[in-house]
């Protein structure tokens, strides 16, 4: 079955009004007093992007990804023309080519989120002309729930509903000082009454700390039986991560991945033993031909992998539920009611700390306002093609 339109748009979906945005959590600007008191103050482009392709008897296909306005003009502009007229069924060599394709120019960010976009709606494209629910396009469910643990701002209003952890977002780094260490501590202090003794309590830095700061922040928390330490340096820190590994050896996991943007950037880490908890973000890392991958190389290392916000994204559950055995995905805790949960099917299915996988024959279905900005161009462009 032939492409026969391939379309993008960025749209506003509240992501800057989300409570992990607007109050202070540490970030790589952390350092600057203008955009330390909350991330909505310098984040990228922050609106969704959504990717539309047709084949050519009508069916639709649906992605979706950050980087708004950057990663709408990569696909519309860029990506678009490579598929237009290709087959729906060679998304690994579609994949291959959007991939080639832009490495002259970059090979991760904002790319591989265009590429991830695309490659999602293809998979979602096929599943509709194959009749059957994504899952099972990918080789079927291996359970009928998940287990999950949270990612929350409260970790108080989460106790106790069976969450298989919970995370805390860590408000500061290096440039707050030994009062902004204890108020880290403080923090997971909270997290972990909270959780009681047997549920794992686990931070995320969001690449804000140095290896330096890494170090006396764990132990300062030695007596809190951390599970795992996410993200704590900048990507590119190979060095300060292999110091982290040298001194505190595996005492306490290092999960790391989500800002690595394809299987290379996996491969790096696993390879040299740095990650103990791999968290690729199926939307932003390549897309679900890509995630394949990194669980490939990742089973062959023996480093479990978290696909990262898995419950915003029904093919992280899809993938997990189809390619993994018994495995915990994430949940990012953003209140009782946000566009977030619901923009490419119905809000995940939560209870007792498991999800209930995906299951709608038909795939997933955007919100009515998303799939109307695309149609007012649509038939010029059909016209085009044919």
């Amino acid at each position: 079955m032939r492409i026969v339109s391939v379309d993008a748009r960025a749209v506003d979906c509240g992501f800057q009004s989300q409570k992990l945005q607007t109050s202070r959590v540490a970030s790589p600007m952390s350092r600057f007093p203008r955009f330390a008191e909350a991330r909505a103050s310098w984040m990228w482009p922050t609106r969704k992007a959504f990717v539309r392709i047709e084949a050519e008897d009508g069916s639709v296909g649906w992605g979706c990804t950050n980087g708004g306005e950057v990663v709408a003009l990569i696909v519309a502009e860029h990506l678009s023309r490579l598929l237009v007229g290709e087959q729906v069924s060679d998304r690994a060599e579609l994949a291959e080519q959007m991939v080639l394709s832009l490495l002259p120019n970059d090979r991760s960010g904002f790319a591989m989120m265009a590429v991830a976009a695309v490659d999602i709606a293809l998979w979602d494209l096929a599943a509709k002309l194959e009749g059957v629910a994504l899952v099972d396009l990918l080789g079927g469910a291996r359970a009928d729930a998940l287990r999950v643990y949270a990612t929350t701002p409260e970790p108080e209003r989460l106790a106790g509903a069976g969450f298989q952890g919970l995370k805390a977002a860590a408000p500061f780094g290096p440039e707050a000082g030994a009062e902004g260490l204890a108020a880290n501590i403080d923090l997971l202090e909270r997290f972990r009454e909270a959780a009681g003794p047997d549920v794992p309590i686990m931070i995320d830095a969001f690449m804000a700390w140095d290896a330096e700061y890494a170090l006396r922040f764990l132990d300062a928390a030695a007596h809190l039986n951390l599970h795992w330490l996410e993200d704590p340096l900048p990507p590119h820190d190979l060095e300060g991560l292999r110091r982290i590994r040298r001194e505190r050896g595996r005492d306490v996991a290092l999960a790391l991945g989500n800002f690595c943007f394809s299987r290379w950037d996996c491969k790096a880490l696993l390879d040299e033993g740095l990650v103990d908890v791999l968290q690729p973000d199926v939307a932003w890392a390549g897309g679900i031909t890509e995630a394949l991958a990194i669980l490939d190389l990742a089973e062959r290392a023996e480093v479990p992998v978290i696909l990262h916000n898995s419950c915003e994204q029904p093919w992280a559950l899809a993938i997990a539920a189809s390619r993994q055995n018994d495995p915990l995905v994430e949940f990012v805790d953003r209140g009782d009611s946000s566009p977030l949960y619901e923009l490419l099917g119905p809000r995940a299915a939560i209870s007792g700390g498991l999800v209930a996988v995906p299951g709608d024959p038909w795939g997933n279905r955007p919100q009515q306002n998303v799939a109307q900005l695309f149609e007012g161009e649509r038939e010029n462009k059909l016209e085009k093609v044919r």
